[in-house]
């Protein structure tokens, strides 16, 4: 089960406010991240149902992935392209099968999920809208 402070932590990571996130980081190193990873997939899946569907051609998704690959910080751990192509198709189409690290699976799922809602990309009331339905969703997984 997620924590109100795992869903700040997200709130803070996509809205850039490095030092509250930090704040909320050294909080929830005290009280664990029990179910952080669950949150961070169902946000992940409601970020990208908002850029893609069904009918999204691959090509679409390999350039978001290239851009967000290009994007990356310098000493940021790399992403598997073909992973975050897999795993963002399967958010989209669960027919798709994936098999991706889950380590590798949360480093993919926080860059997209900052690539789609990030920089204001969504107006905060839209924000707290997909937060409030990821936590609800992870409290049902």
């Amino acid at each position: 089960m997620s924590s109100p402070e795992m869903v700040d932590y997200i709130r803070t990571m996509v809205r850039g406010d490095h030092e509250a996130n930090d704040r909320i980081e050294a909080r929830l190193d005290q009280i664990g991240w029990d179910g952080f990873p669950t949150l961070l997939g169902a946000v992940f899946y409601f970020a990208v149902n908002r850029r893609f569907d069904e009918r999204t051609p691959p090509g679409a998704i390999m350039r978001f992935v290239a851009d967000i690959r290009a994007a990356t910080q310098t000493g940021t751990p790399e992403i598997d392209a073909n992973a975050a192509e897999t795993l963002i198709r399967a958010a989209v189409d669960p027919d798709v099968e994936t098999a991706i690290d889950p380590q590798m699976a949360g480093r993919i799922q926080g860059l997209v999920i900052l690539a789609i809602l990030s920089n204001d990309a969504v107006a905060d009331d839209d924000l707290e809208a997909l937060l409030a339905e990821a936590a609800a969703l992870a409290s049902r997984v």
